[in-house]
């Protein structure tokens, strides 16, 4: 693990020890696990089991491992992953380089995180007792990507700059990854006190060096239990045929129905992975030894912190650190602040029914997403917006049957980044493009026409809603929204310009040609590779020459900088043109104003901790 990373969980740990704790004993014989509930809840039971939730996490066998160990070498950052199987098992070996014959390290795979659309891979090192059987899991190098087939480097998976080490993205999962991808979490730190008298002493404390934990859960993965809460009680008391029928009629409060609960207390049942918190001061001991206190149905907000825009970080740490996961409104761009989103919504605030089980389907429709053909339409919103339903297309101003003039795509547009793609919003909220835009955070108009300006977009939306809030701040009326996105935002905005015009083909041959002229240059300069990546998207998506097609596939967005280079070479040839001209004049703008902006992206820069 790298020395920053050593750095961020050693101030964690110490801000952690140095606070007093309630404390608790978790009671294991609360939970029973999901196979418990198969007997009785056979359907639920199967249509839990086709769900992402399920698989979240899954120990590491020749049925769960997607990825393709194949014995390649994969060298990025420096050093040389080569993914093996040997004796039914799966391995990470580690050299200096490529040719190398003999591993410097080797690492074996027994845990599998993500079955949808990535795959990370956990190893385990034993206690320092020698227990081989508990010790501390660790997230390695590489994640398997399952629509793309293809091995990526961690670092490249986030919002992070080349400049990181090989392995800034290792990271321990006893201590995090734990709480939201398991059901039952105990994360078991065995040796607290004593790191807690280190601290103490005023020595430096690393999670990842000194930790000793011994951690359980009850099920892998998302199970019946996160949502419905502990099931020993519900078990007992329904063990006769009677006792079932009658609690059939009646009910049973031993158990939870998030649809039963009210609208808060049935949203915290989600928030409590779906909203980044911290745990209350007094039960931090607790949290890192025995798990978090909550149970579905009881007050989330009593043992924990939701994070926002001007949450502390811990002391010592990065003061951006949450500050970044939020655009400056206040509105999330990070996935894992749905809850967050929600919170900030007027159809939320006045609202008694509103709850993620509005839209969502625990037991029901696409896996993906989690939700019907009913959820997926815009019925959701007409059931209290029912001026609309009759003719939609007079309210949106778009052709009807069209995603333009589907609710969620202006009201709740993708501009959330997670997971190596970009997800809705949760902050339900009406586009304001001119105020929006001087808040530095998109607009859904200008996501979809990134050929025209804030400006252009704003007096459209008070042409076609009268009633629109008119524009009382100053925007660009000059350089196309997209433009001002891709080379002068920050790396999130860079990667949702680049990403939003890779869904979207632009309106002519002139403006494709304007566009594939920045994202190769976007390709050539930007250094964060996570942007390149959305930027070959795009460049694939609007490529027609099929001898340009074949060399962007070739192209690597983790390779460093002189081999991208290489790559990029023919293309460039092809008609790339990196000094911004073509887009200057497709544009009508000063080919100094390519420059400026590119300038102010460079400035803006920072790396941002996604926290996942």
């Amino acid at each position: 693990m790298s020395r920053g990373v050593a750095m961020r969980l050693s101030l964690l740990l110490t801000a952690l020890l140095a606070v007093s704790s309630a404390g608790w004993a978790q009671q294991r014989s609360e939970w029973v696990g999901a196979d418990s509930c198969r007997d009785c809840h056979e359907e639920r039971h199967e249509s839990w089991h086709r769900t992402y939730h399920r698989s979240m996490t899954q120990v590491a066998t020749a049925e769960t491992v997607l990825g393709d160990f194949d014995g390649e070498p994969r060298t990025w950052w420096g050093m040389t992953i080569r993914p093996v199987k040997r004796n039914g098992q799966f391995w990470f070996d580690y050299y200096r380089t490529p040719n190398d014959a003999a591993p410097i390290a080797s690492h074996r795979i027994v845990r599998t995180v993500g079955s949808h659309r990535y795959q990370q891979y956990l190893t385990r090192e034993a206690t320092r007792d020698g227990n081989s059987a508990a010790g501390n899991h660790y997230r390695l190098h590489m994640l398997w990507h399952i629509e793309e087939q293809r091995w990526i480097h961690m670092n490249a998976v986030f919002l992070g700059p080349d400049d990181q080490s090989f392995d800034h993205q290792v990271a321990l999962w006893n201590q995090n990854c734990i709480f939201c991808h398991n059901t039952g979490p105990e994360p078991g730190l065995q040796n607290y006190a004593e790191l807690q008298q280190r601290a103490a002493r005023g020595e430096m404390v690393s999670l990842d060096q000194q930790a000793d934990f011994q951690s359980a859960v009850v099920d892998l993965g998302i199970a019946c239990e996160s949502c419905h809460g502990p099931g020993a009680e519900h078990v007992r008391r329904n063990q006769s045929f009677i006792a079932r029928q009658w609690h059939r009629l009646v009910g049973d409060a031993s158990i939870v129905n998030p649809d039963e609960l009210a609208q808060q207390a049935s949203v915290e049942v989600c928030a409590q992975c779906h909203a980044q918190r911290a745990p209350k001061p007094a039960l931090i001991k607790d949290w890192i030894t025995s798990g978090p206190a909550y149970r579905a149905g009881g007050d989330l907000l009593a043992t924990v912190d939701p994070v926002w825009i001007d949450t502390a970080p811990p002391a010592g740490s990065d003061p951006d650190l949450f500050r970044l996961r939020f655009w400056p409104d206040g509105t999330p761009r990070l996935t894992a602040y749905e809850y967050q989103g929600l919170a900030q919504s007027a159809c939320y605030l006045q609202s008694d029914s509103l709850t993620c089980n509005s839209c969502h389907s625990m037991h029901g429709g696409d896996p993906a997403g989690m939700m019907t053909d009913w959820q997926r339409s815009d019925a959701p919103c007409l059931e209290c917006h029912q001026q609309f339903a009759d003719d939609p297309a007079q309210h949106s101003r778009h052709a009807p049957d069209t995603q333009a003039s589907r609710c969620v795509s202006c009201h709740m547009p993708k501009m959330v980044y997670g997971v190596m793609t970009f997800h809705r919003s949760h902050r339900i909220e009406r586009p304001q493009p001119a105020r929006q835009a001087a808040q530095q955070r998109p607009n859904a108009c200008n996501l979809c026409h990134l050929d025209q300006t804030y400006a252009w977009a704003q007096q459209q939306t008070e042409r076609l809603w009268p009633q629109a809030e008119s524009a009382s701040v100053l925007v660009n009326d000059r350089v196309p929204a997209g433009v001002q996105e891709l080379l002068a935002g920050d790396p999130v905005q860079r990667a949702l310009a680049a990403w939003s015009l890779a869904q979207r083909s632009p309106l002519s041959s002139a403006s494709t040609m304007a566009w594939n002229d920045l994202l190769l240059d976007s390709m050539l300069l930007d250094t964060y590779p996570a942007v390149r990546r959305f930027a070959s998207q795009a460049l694939l998506a609007n490529t027609m020459n099929q001898s340009r097609r074949q060399g962007l596939l070739g192209y690597d967005f983790m390779a460093d900088q002189a081999s991208r280079k290489q790559q990029l070479r023919p293309l460039l040839q092809q008609g790339g043109d990196t000094t911004g001209t073509l887009a200057a004049q497709a544009f009508a703008l000063d080919p100094a104003v390519i420059a400026q902006l590119r300038k102010l992206g460079i400035k803006k820069s920072v790396g941002i901790d996604v926290g996942e």
